[in-house]
């Protein structure tokens, strides 16, 4: 089996976490310097000048180039292990110059450095710093430096950091300071890495009073008197002016100026020097009894392979195709081309070759055997499968949306296909996604060697040749471009979906809250706590609000609800929030965060539903429609998203006013509490029965026949225990819960006969200020007579949010009787006499 000879390096199978992988041992063994890589470690450690203390530089690059990679190792050659440093030496010394190599030695302390290492999370750039000087004093000291000074400086991160973790905030002020100590009593240089430093931006432009930006700069600007050196590494995903694209004009000429402070070195490799990490990451097992015979086979076809290669492709050497083998070398060739546009670049690319997904190269090499001289090699349609069909990798991508999706659905209309021309098709398919032009492009000829695994193989190219000429026969299927010499599975779309949204974006003028609230309307959320200690649940309606509210007329939608919370959507917070709205309901306002990815996010899906329905056209144009369908599946996932981010309580601090005090949130559970303490002050003569059958504001037809049958018994059976009811019906678990539990129908104390009385005091279920209320209400409307829906009103407002079922319909009717017996309730008895008129008005 290919598996049994070609084996995969597994440090390439994870990615790296600087502050978990640091002391992990033998880690760095088996890292690559890339070109950009190396271009990085001279530019750090190797050219800096010797009068230059301080050092600040920011790695940039997308998602998955290697930078937290480059930083590890970074942080391995400065280590006090000699082990660890000299394993990272090792590697240095290998791509360096001698001389470049012995500058580098010179400039690494014997002893080590001090590494202060954090990832950064969306808050204060002050906590950041805090937690990575606690985390490189601890270690430094602890395995280095056993001085008298670490208990001090130890205790003092330990304290700042502790008061972190219970939401205080450290000052940046506090943070300089702390470093500046460190670096005094570390008598060694000091080395500050922060990986998602983009998220300390982010907090930055979110948070414009804060002065995180200006201690950027004073760490840039770090004076050290005393010869040692201060190197400052930030690891972005983008430039300042792309965190702090919402900011004001001036304010980011201000975030310009400090990223000036800052050397910035791009972290992008080339698609040559990805297909060179392919081979690093792919070994062979050389004490094989084949070995040699394989290593010989591996070098001719190679070599075959670059010959007919190189004229069409540069850079390339029989040494790279032999060292990706078993890619196919077209794999080897685009394989970095297509994870650099439509995925995570490296991390993409060693997923597929390290990971146990299907189609993947590990799953290829447990699949397949090695016959006589034939090593099988990985083509391109599994390379299709792999990233179109397992990964969805298509999705991925904005730019060639539309050229993925026709080529998506020709190949998914063609499964019934031969599978040799469905493995045709997608051998095109990929070359098209990454050029039309150039040596890659689906050539006849590219499309014939892309397909063989050995380049002499002239039955199988014929074959492959007649395949191409039946499918071009087919119209629809395949096109053939004849000025380029390019075979095409798509002939396109008249409608410029890319253009149309720019133009309905560009035309949009309503409000982000209004747009927000007609595309991603927000489900209520329940006050658990409160709704489980007291049996009646607390809905809570979440809207989108801006500055241009009016408070005086904000209400909830309808009496279902019993608090509004409002998403606050403008750039300005409010300056004063209402403690309650309009119709008496307690109000919360939760301020957001990341608002431009939320606006951008929400305008896209609005455009996208715009085309939809407004351009009739679309139905004969399928692709266009596929395209359409596809992207609005990827906008509102990302949509989804942008909210999640946008107001997340707990994930990020997070301002809200509850009921118009200002507070910072910084637990999802507290935000939860929070609700129910709103609930218990606002409907503290709120009642306690446990009884889902009548904690409701909407009566079923079974429930309004079980009252309907309960107010009869109470009529005729008033006299009786449980009124005369027997089993497990509804009306009997609602006169257990209402009428026998609180004590209203009960045996009077002296007479010992059954009767209706208010309700016992000392019952749990705080029935008595409802039954008050009603007791009023009926009272004062003997003489004006109002209706049972102004009860409702009543008691559905706070302090009683009575839900608007059974329990006004319920008590109210103990109250229904003759004005003559009132008289009669004067001495604590109720005799309910209904007239036929009263209960058709139940």
């Amino acid at each position: 089996m290919l598996s049994e000879y070609f084996k995969l390096d597994r440090r390439y199978a994870r990615s790296i976490n600087l502050e978990r992988d640091l002391d992990v041992p033998n880690s760095e063994v088996g890292y690559i310097l890339t070109d950009r890589s190396l271009y990085a470690l001279k530019q750090i450690l190797v050219d800096v000048h010797q009068s230059q203390q301080t050092h600040a530089v920011t790695l940039t690059g997308v998602y998955g180039t290697g930078k937290s990679a480059f930083a590890h190792f970074l942080a391995c050659l400065c280590s006090a292990n000699s082990q660890t440093k000299q394993n990272a030496l090792a590697i240095a010394e290998k791509s360096l110059a001698v001389e470049e190599f012995q500058k580098l030695k010179t400039n690494l302390p014997e002893q080590g450095c001090l590494r202060a290492i954090a990832t950064a999370q969306r808050e204060p750039l002050a906590h950041t710093i805090v937690r990575a000087l606690e985390y490189g004093v601890n270690r430094f000291w602890d395995k280095k430096n056993k001085n008298k000074n670490k208990s001090e400086i130890a205790s003092k991160l330990v304290d700042r950091a502790g008061e972190i973790a219970f939401g205080h905030q450290v000052d940046s002020k506090t943070a300089l300071q702390l470093v500046r100590e460190v670096i005094t009593e570390a008598k060694t240089d000091v080395l500050l890495i922060v990986d998602e430093l983009g998220k300390n931006l982010e907090y930055a432009s979110l948070h414009q009073t804060e002065d995180d930006l200006y201690l950027l700069q004073q760490l840039a600007e770090l004076k050290i008197s005393n010869g040692q050196k201060f190197y400052l590494i930030g690891l972005l995903h983008q430039s300042f002016a792309d965190y702090g694209e919402r900011l004001a004009s001036l304010q980011r000429n201000e975030w310009a100026k400090i990223q000036g402070r800052f050397q910035d070195i791009p972290f992008t490799e080339s698609a040559r020097q990805m297909t060179r990490l392919i081979g690093s990451a792919i070994d062979r097992d050389h004490s094989s009894k084949y070995a040699k015979k394989y290593e010989t086979v591996i070098q001719k076809r190679a070599e075959e392979w670059w010959e007919a290669l190189r004229s069409q492709v540069d850079d390339i050497s029989p040494e790279l195709l032999a060292a990706a083998y078993p890619l196919h070398p077209v794999t080897a060739l685009v394989l970095p081309i297509l994870c650099t546009r439509y995925a995570q670049n490296d991390r993409s690319l060693f997923t597929f070759l390290t990971s146990s997904e299907p189609y993947a190269l590990k799953s290829y090499l447990d699949e397949f055997g090695i016959e006589k001289d034939c090593i099988p090699t990985l083509k391109l349609d599994r390379v299709y499968d792999y990233f179109i069909e397992a990964a969805g990798m298509g999705l991925a991508s904005r730019p060639q949306l539309q050229k993925w999706v026709e080529i998506q659905t020709l190949v998914s209309d063609a499964r019934n296909f031969e599978p040799e021309s469905l493995r045709l098709l997608k051998t095109v398919g990929i070359l098209n996604l990454i050029t039309s032009t150039g040596g890659l492009k689906a050539s006849r000829n590219m499309v014939m060697w892309a397909m063989c695994d050995r380049l002499s193989d002239r039955p199988q190219q014929e074959s492959i040749s007649g395949l191409i000429d039946d499918l071009l026969d087919q119209k629809g299927i395949l096109h053939h471009r004849k000025q380029i010499d390019e075979l095409r599975m798509w002939e396109g779309s008249d409608f410029d979906v890319e253009a149309a949204i720019a133009n309905y974006i560009e035309q949009e003028r309503s409000p982000l809250a209004k747009i927000l609230a007609s595309v991603s309307k927000l489900k209520p959320i329940v006050a658990q706590r409160h709704s489980y200690t007291t049996g009646t649940t607390r809905y809570f309606e979440r809207v989108y609000l801006d500055a241009d509210v009016d408070w005086s007329t904000l209400r909830c939608s309808n009496n279902n609800f019993d608090g509004l919370i409002g998403y606050w959507v403008s750039a300005e917070a409010p300056q004063s929030v209402p403690v309650k709205t309009a119709d008496g309901r307690p109000l919360i306002v939760v301020n957001s965060t990341n608002l431009k990815l939320l606006e951008i996010s929400a305008l896209e899906y609005t455009a996208l539903q715009k085309i939809r329905t407004k351009h009739p056209e679309l139905g004969h144009d399928k692709v266009a429609t596929l395209e359409i369908r596809h992207r609005m599946v990827q906008a509102e996932r990302l949509l989804d998203e942008a909210l999640s981010q946008a107001f997340a309580v707990g994930r990020h601090q997070q301002v809200c006013w509850i009921q118009g005090d200002r507070q910072v949130i910084k637990r999802t559970i507290d935000f939860n509490l929070e609700l129910s303490n709103v609930c218990d002050r606002v409907y503290y003569k709120g009642m306690t029965l446990w009884n889902e059958l009548i904690n409701r504001r909407e009566l079923s037809s079974q429930m309004v026949r079980a009252l309907r049958t309960l107010i009869q018994a109470m009529l005729d059976c008033g006299d009786r225990p449980k009124l005369g009811l027997a089993g497990h019906s509804p009306e009997v678990s609602i006169y257990a819960s209402v009428l026998e539990l609180t004590g209203i129908h009960r045996k009077g104390k002296e007479d010992e006969n059954w009767g209706f009385y208010p309700p016992n005091s000392h019952k749990k279920t705080k029935l008595k200020s409802v039954w008050e209320a009603i007791e009023n209400f009926c009272l004062n409307s003997l003489e004006h007579p109002r209706t049972i829906d102004k009860l409702y009103e009543i008691l559905d407002a706070p302090p009683y949010g009575i839900k608007r079922g059974v329990i006004p319909i319920l008590l109210a009717a103990v109250w229904l009787h003759h004005v003559d017996d009132v008289s009669v309730y004067k001495d604590g008895t109720f005799i309910p006499v209904l007239g036929s008129e009263h209960f058709e008005l139940l």
